[in-house]
C-alpha cells in the first residue's frame, strides 16, 4: 500500500530500503575488513573543539530524500573518523569488537521496535530475554542458581543501580520488617552503607548518590597488592559499621574490576557475607564471562554464592552496545527494586501472567529488543566458540605481561587475571608527578598518531599505561610493535620538552 502523501510514501519505501540496505552492508564490509587487516589507523585524530565547528550545520527544513548522500557521508566522514574497534592496534577500553552477525541482530532489532515495557509489546522478544537470562543463570551455577531469574538492561551502571536498588530494599526490610523503602524513603531508615572494594566502578557510587544515600555512603575496602578486595579490611569496616548502628545494604566486589582486570576472592568474601546475612553483590560486568571458558571459569569460584550478579555482554561476549544483564539468586528478589502501579500497563486482571511483563524489573519502561543478538551468538557458535574468545583474550594479556618483564625500560604493574594489562615507560624521573606527566605524554602522543588506542589510570598516586586486549586479530607482532611505539613516543615527548 502506497501512502497519499509522497513524502511519506518515500520515507517507507521498502525498494529504497533494500537497496540502500545492502550498499551500506557493502560499506560496513569494506569498514570491517580494513580494520581486521590494520588497513587504516586505528583512530584518525581531530582536536574536538575544531572538529565540532565542522559539524555545526544549519537544521535542515527540505525534504531532500538522498540516499546517495547519507552513503557519502558515511563513507567519506563518518567511518574513517570512528575508532576503529576491530582493528588489531585498539587495545583501549572495554568495548567490543562485535561479533559481525550480533550487529546484524541489532538492525532486526532497530527496525521492529519492540518496545518491551509488557509482554504484548515484544512477544518474541521477551522469550529471547528470558531465554537468554536463563542461560546466564545456568552458566553461574546450574544447581545453586536453579530459582534465579533477572534483566537485561542498557549497560552496567544501570544494571548496577537495579541491584543496588533491590540489596536496599531486601537489607533493609531484614531490619525493620514493615518498612517499605521505596514507598517511604530513606530518612526514616538508619545510616545505610554499601561496602566495596576500592577498584569498584564508578556506577556504584553513582548509584549511591541516585538513591539518596549519598556517595559517603560507599566504603571503600582496601585491596591486596594484586587488586583483590583484602578481607581483613572488610571485616573491620563491617565491624565499624555495626558499633555505628549502621545498616549495610550490600558487599560489593569484583569479577574483573575495570583499573585492572582484577578479581576479588569471591568465596571468601561470599562465605563472609553469608555467614553475616549481608547481601552479597558480584560486580562481573567484565570478568563474568570467564565462566565460558573451561579454562577460566575456576577463577570465579565463589560467584555462585551471589546474591546478584551483573554481566555486560557488550564487553567479553563480544556484543555490539549496550547489552547487559542484571541475575538474582531468588529471582522473587528481582521484582524488589521498583514497585508501582501503572494501570496503563500493568493490568492484574489481564489474561497474562505479569511476570511476562519486564517493566515490573527495570527502570526502562521502553526496552529495545537485546536478547536477538546474544541470542544468536550463543545458537550460533555454542559456549565453546564464546569460550575460545575469551582464552585468547587472556593469552595474549599474559604474552604482552611476559614481554614487559622481560624490558628494564617497562614496569608491569601485576600479572593479569584477566585481559587487562597495566604496565609503565621507565626513566629518572626527578619526583613522581613528572613520571606521571610523562606517561600521560606517552598515550597522548600514541593516540593522536593514531598508532594505537590505549588508555590510561591513576592507582594510589601513581600514572599506569593500560591496555585491554579484546581484538581476536591481535597479534604478538602488535604487541611488539605497541611497547615499541611507547618506547617512540617516550623519545618523542623529550626531546619536544627540550
Amino acid at each position: 500500500m502506497k501512502h497519499p502523501n509522497p513524502i511519506i510514501a518515500e520515507m517507507f519505501n521498502t525498494e529504497q530500503f533494500a537497496q540502500t540496505g545492502h550498499q551500506i552492508i557493502d560499506v560496513l564490509t569494506a569498514h570491517l575488513d580494513a580494520n581486521i587487516t590494520g588497513a587504516s589507523k586505528v583512530l584518525n585524530w581531530k582536536i574536538p573543539s575544531i572538529e565540532d565547528n565542522n559539524w555545526n550545520a544549519p537544521l535542515p527544513h527540505a525534504s531532500t530524500i538522498n540516499p546517495q548522500g547519507l552513503l557519502d557521508k558515511l563513507t567519506l566522514e563518518i567511518l574513517p573518523t570512528s575508532l576503529a574497534i576491530h582493528h588489531p592496534h585498539n587495545m583501549g577500553h572495554q568495548v567490543a569488537s562485535p561479533l559481525p552477525m550480533a550487529a546484524l541482530c541489532d538492525l532486526v532489532a532497530a527496525l521492529t521496535n519492540q518496545a518491551m515495557a509488557v509482554y504484548e509489546a515484544g512477544p518474541s522478544a521477551t522469550m529471547l530475554e528470558r531465554q537468554v537470562i536463563r542461560w546466564l543463570c545456568a552458566l553461574i551455577d546450574q544447581d545453586a542458581w536453579h530459582n534465579a531469574g533477572g534483566v537485561l538492561t542498557s549497560g552496567g551502571a544501570q544494571a548496577n543501580l537495579t541491584a543496588l536498588l533491590v540489596a536496599r530494599q531486601v537489607s533493609t526490610s531484614k531490619v525493620e520488617p514493615t518498612s517499605n523503602i521505596w514507598k517511604d524513603g530513606v530518612s526514616k531508615q538508619k545510616p545505610l552503607k554499601i561496602l566495596a572494594s576500592e577498584h569498584a566502578h564508578y556506577s556504584v557510587s553513582r548509584a549511591a548518590g541516585i538513591m539518596g544515600l549519598g556517595t559517603d555512603s560507599v566504603i571503600k575496602i582496601a585491596t591486596d597488592q594484586s587488586g583483590r578486595l583484602a578481607l581483613g579490611a572488610l571485616k573491620t569496616a563491617h565491624q565499624t559499621c555495626l558499633q555505628n548502628n549502621e545498616i549495610i545494604i550490600a558487599v560489593v566486589a569484583n569479577a574483573g574490576c575495570t583499573p585492572t582486570g582484577s578479581i576479588d576472592p569471591l568465596q571468601a568474601v561470599g562465605d563472609y557475607c553469608q555467614s553475616h546475612h549481608l547481601w552479597f553483590h558480584v560486580d562481573g560486568a567484565h570478568g563474568a564471562s570467564a565462566l565460558l571458558s573451561g579454562k577460566h571459569r575456576k577463577n570465579l569460584s565463589g560467584i555462585e554464592l551471589a546474591d546478584s550478579v551483573v554481566w555486560d555482554g557488550h564487553k567479553l561476549m563480544y556484543m555490539p552496545a549496550a547489552i547487559s544483564a542484571v541475575l538474582f539468586k531468588n529471582e522473587q528478589h528481582s521484582y524488589a527494586a521498583f514497585s508501582q502501579d501503572a494501570s496503563y500497563l500493568f493490568q492484574g486482571d489481564n489474561h497474562e501472567d505479569e511476570a511476562f511483563n519486564l517493566s515490573y524489573r527495570t527502570l526502562e519502561c521502553t526496552k529495545r529488543m537485546m536478547a536477538l543478538k546474544l541470542w544468536a551468538a550463543f545458537s550460533l557458535y555454542g559456549i565453546n566458540g564464546m569460550g575460545a574468545l575469551i582464552n585468547e583474550a587472556f593469552a595474549k594479556a599474559k604474552i604482552l605481561a611476559d614481554k614487559i618483564e622481560k624490558k628494564s625500560d617497562f614496569e608491569l604493574l601485576m600479572k593479569p587475571e584477566t585481559n587487562i594489562v597495566c604496565f609503565r615507560y621507565l626513566k629518572q624521573y626527578s619526583n613522581q608527578a613528572k613520571a606521571n606527566k610523562h606517561q600521560s605524554d606517552i598515550r597522548r602522543h600514541i593516540i593522536e598518531s593514531g598508532a594505537f588506542h590505549i588508555t590510561q589510570v591513576d592507582l594510589h598516586g601513581i600514572t599506569w599505561l593500560r591496555t585491554t586486549l579484546m581484538n581476536p586479530f591481535t597479534t604478538e607482532k602488535d604487541l611488539d610493535e605497541l611497547l615499541a611505539s611507547v618506547d617512540f613516543a617516550s623519545q618523542a615527548v623529550l626531546s619536544m620538552a627540550e
